[in-house]
């Protein structure tokens, strides 16, 4: 694997923890208001996916030192 490669795996895995940022804050911030249950739900599940997500990037990071 080359340092190129390496790099570009790198900026992938920050990019996509840059997304889950925003996304997370933004839903965050919407549970902060009143909101029916179904919606409130929704936005939950979004906190939770974000966190999945957030934990497979890690493991490629992890991994990525395997290779």
């Amino acid at each position: 694997m080359t340092l190129r490669t390496i790099d570009q795996r790198s900026a992938l895995g920050h990019a996509f923890n840059n997304l889950f940022a925003k996304i997370l804050g933004a839903a965050e911030l919407a549970l902060d208001d009143p909101l029916s249950r179904p919606v409130r739900g929704e936005l939950e599940t979004i906190v939770r996916l974000v966190g999945e997500g957030c934990g497979l990037v890690d493991t490629l990071r992890r991994m990525r030192g395997q290779d």
